[in-house]
């Protein structure tokens, strides 16, 4: 296919999914926010009731105003999965909303046909300027001298095979198992190379889990090299965790975290040189802790001037209710005589009046008359009512005016004397109604307080200074502070060596500019899908793949069988199949040669996509390795480790009476609820709990919510991206009734093979597997049935 015919795939592609998406009510999940925290003037603490399966695939909505907005409109600083907390800093429109807000205006949309329509919109942009990668690298590839000296960071003859790779092809792919040293040994050796030639280097990935995972493992490579983490930059909202511990290298918080440290430096140089007098800054908080308990006082008087008001203005509308009928009734009086007289003065009437006498005519006016007088008396009457109403509003009114302006010239008072101190900035002079502030005041004095004995002990040891050299320090840290406050994303982007994102992320962030890198790494490639990797190819530059193809492919809610039945899905299926196998597209003729390939799960071409293999691997022992080979890698693959991976067996019958027609095997929630509450602390134990269907992990979230509230509980799919240092791996087939399906190695279908391995690879020391060990050892050729061979302990449950 060509360039042009590509572009329209994937756009005709995007749509056709989006239409399946909306029409079958798919994609989208509503998550409560159950409380709303303001944490300073400018950012806010969410508690959501349920996980978020994507944070770069979110937006926030005021139910009220129907309004929403999306992910760069949030800037989440951390999202804390364990207790289901987001920190957000939102643009101003939000905040404003947000702050004195219920919690209950407000909804999490996360939105998979957000996302669909992003990558659309990125190909009807820049679709024409996608091409396979044709540039090797600039550089040389690395030289002995740029490894570290240690026996333990020395790359292996493999690994040095695979930088060749990369600084020799243009398009290249290097596979790896867990623990073949893909990221410590290939990708940090890497951009270590590039970094010290001056070089940037750009690290993509599917999803947070898996670039924050090959995050820490180039930081740990950077840090000893001695390259700044200043010079790192990962955009987009990290996890609590990743946030605690590299605050640095994200987006926000890095940043925040250098002006907190001026403003310190520039707190103390203050005080040392007499600027900020303690005395007066303790005035002043004190001065607005008065001035807050005056506003309270004056705002109490009114709610009943208010109440008053409304009051007043119900009786006057009343009063001119009832006027306006005196007034109808006037007209309609009016007009009935108008039309009794015309009556009275024809000739019929006069010819009857003659013969009959009759008087009722007359009668009837009078009486109509009398009537227009007694509305005019109710009239004068009704105005007098009205006019003492309206002097009492008027009066009520003013009232009101004047307790608000001075109410709001104590706020500007409160205002101006808090700009004066070190209390935290007041964004919004309404945030000065906040019940917490005074409290947060007070606190403040204390501190004050509190540190002024350091001070007098810090200028001990400036006082052989110049007043006029700190002076100078005090204006460059000024400079400083205002420099920071002025350096935004864009002018950090400008300064970084490594820059990292979600294909999301960058899909969306780099819709109308460059990266503007030498070389481009994408992780946990054969987890991305064609359509979104694809897109790395408009740069210009050399791309790198590193992956296991072996393990579980993207994530789309059209499944292979759906695709396979139905002409009109077929293009959609480059959100389906792995980014190993885009080069279908430039090498073969249409779509439906390429479509055939992927339903018969061919494997991939690697011809354009220039393959090499990391087959050593120090993560498991030589039994578990052989099993993967002979499963999994029949192309080599081997342990370099003389320890055995411990393998526990966790035998669990499941009798005819406990299984209900599903996937649910109710035996081995049985036994994981034992396994985990005997061996494993809910918050502290490195451990998850892996299975292949939703079923099962719904009915253990169930079981055991204090694991589930710390994410250790999910789908194999879930775990993709994530490492413990102990996996449950709960089998559920054959013991619940069923036909192996996501466990049936054989089937290309349900990718099983790969959806086996990628739970074993989860595990770092430990695999524990729950299953009918009996069954199992009658279905030979199945990964499972190799994996129990190769146990080194085996248990029954309930024995």
């Amino acid at each position: 296919m060509n360039i042009p015919e590509i572009r329209e795939l994937c756009i005709d592609a995007s749509e056709i999914y989006y239409q399946y998406l909306e029409e079958n009510d798919k994609g989208v999940s509503r998550i409560q926010i159950r409380s709303i925290e303001a944490v300073d003037a400018s950012k806010f603490k969410l508690k959501i009731s349920q996980k978020i399966f994507d944070e770069e695939a979110i937006s926030l909505k005021h139910i009220p105003t129907k309004k929403d907005w999306g992910i760069d409109y949030l800037h989440i600083q951390v999202y804390d999965k364990d207790s289901n907390t987001l920190i957000i800093k939102p643009d101003t429109v939000i905040s404003d909303k947000m702050r004195g807000g219920r919690a209950d205006d407000w909804e999490i949309i996360s939105d998979l046909k957000f996302l669909v329509e992003r990558v659309r919109q990125w190909y009807q942009k820049n679709g024409s300027d996608i091409r396979i990668p044709d540039k090797v690298s600039k550089l040389d590839p690395p030289p002995e001298s740029l490894y570290f000296k240690e026996t333990s960071f020395q790359p292996s003859h493999e690994q040095k095979q695979a930088l060749e790779y990369i600084f020799t092809k243009p398009l290249t792919y290097i596979w790896g198992a867990p623990g073949t040293g893909k990221t410590q040994f290939v990708l940090s050796y890497a951009i270590l190379h590039y970094l010290s030639k001056g070089k940037k280097v750009g690290i993509m990935a599917p999803t947070n889990h898996a670039l924050e995972q090959i995050f820490r493992g180039v930081i740990k490579m950077t840090d000893k090299a001695g390259i700044s983490r200043d010079k790192i930059l990962r955009l987009g909202g990290p996890s609590k965790i990743f946030a605690d511990e590299f605050p640095e290298v994200c987006e926000l918080l890095g940043l925040e975290k250098q002006l907190e440290d001026v403003q310190k430096q520039i707190n103390t140089l203050e005080k040392l040189l007499g600027i900020d007098d303690v005395s007066n800054e303790i005035k002043l908080l004190e001065a607005a802790l008065k001035g807050i308990e005056d506003t309270a006082k004056e705002k109490a008087k009114l709610p009943p001037l208010k109440a008053e008001r409304t009051q007043l203005k119900s009786s006057k509308e009343g009063f001119e209710k009832n006027r306006r009928a005196s007034e109808l009734k006037i007209i309609s009086a009016n007009q009935e005589i108008d039309r009794l007289q015309r009556k009275r003065n024809s000739i019929l009437y006069k010819i009857s009046k003659a013969f009959t006498g009759s008087q009722n005519l007359d009668k009837r006016i009078r009486q109509l008359q009398w009537q227009i007088v007694e509305a005019e008396s109710g009239i004068r009457g009704l105005d007098g009512q009205i006019e003492e109403d309206q002097k009492k509003l008027t009066h009520v009114e003013a009232l009101i005016h004047a307790l608000q302006k001075k109410t709001a010239k104590l706020t500007e008072t409160i205002y101006n004397s808090l700009k004066g101190t070190r209390f935290r900035t007041i964004a919004d002079k309404n945030e000065i109604a906040d019940s917490s502030l005074k409290s947060e005041i007070l606190e403040t004095i204390e501190a004050i307080k509190d540190e002024q004995p350091t001070y007098d002990s810090l200028f001990k040891e400036y006082e052989m200074h110049d007043p006029a050299y700190l002076k100078q320090k005090l204006n460059k840290l000024l400079s400083e502070k205002d420099r920071l406050l002025a350096y935004s994303t864009e002018e950090r982007l400008k300064n970084v060596s490594i820059l990292g994102a979600t294909l999301d992320t960058y899909l969306y962030r780099f819709q109308e500019n460059k990266l503007g890198v030498d070389h481009i790494f994408l992780d946990e490639a054969g987890y991305s899908n064609i359509i979104k990797a694809q897109t790395l190819f408009n740069q210009g530059v050399p791309v790198t793949f590193l992956g296991d193809h072996k393990q579980l492919p993207p994530v789309c809610e059209l499944s292979k069988q759906d695709i396979g039945r139905n002409e009109t899905y077929k293009p959609v299926f480059v959100w389906d199949q792995s980014a190993l196998y885009l080069e279908d597209l430039y090498s073969l003729d249409d779509l439906d040669q390429i479509c055939l390939r992927y339903l018969k799960s061919a494997e991939a071409q690697f011809k354009q996509l220039h393959k090499h293999s990391l087959t050593a691997t120090y993560r498991f022992g030589n039994s578990l390795a052989k099993v993967l080979e002979k499963y999994v890698y029949p192309d080599g693959f081997k342990s370099a480790l003389s320890t055995e991976t411990e393998i526990i067996i966790y035998n669990t019958s499941n009798p005819a009476y406990n299984r209900n027609g599903t996937r649910k095997n109710q035996a081995e929630v049985d036994a994981i609820i034992s396994l985990m509450r005997t061996n494993f602390d809910a918050e502290k134990s490195d451990v998850a709990v892996l299975a292949p269907y939703n079923i099962q992990v719904r009915e253990l979230m169930r079981k055991l919510p204090d694991f589930q509230n710390h994410n250790k509980l999910m789908t194999v799919h879930k775990s993709q991206g994530q490492e413990w240092e102990t996996v449950v791996y709960s089998v559920c087939d054959i013991g619940n009734g069923k036909r192996p399906w996501f466990t049936d190695s054989n089937n290309n279908m349900s990718n099983g093979l790969n959806n086996i391995n990628t739970a074993v690879s989860r595990a770092k020391k430990r695999l524990i597997l729950v299953c009918s060990e009996d069954e199992w050892r009658f279905f030979q050729g199945q990964l499972i049935t190799g994996i129990i061979g190769a146990a080194t302990e085996k248990l029954n449950y309930g024995a």
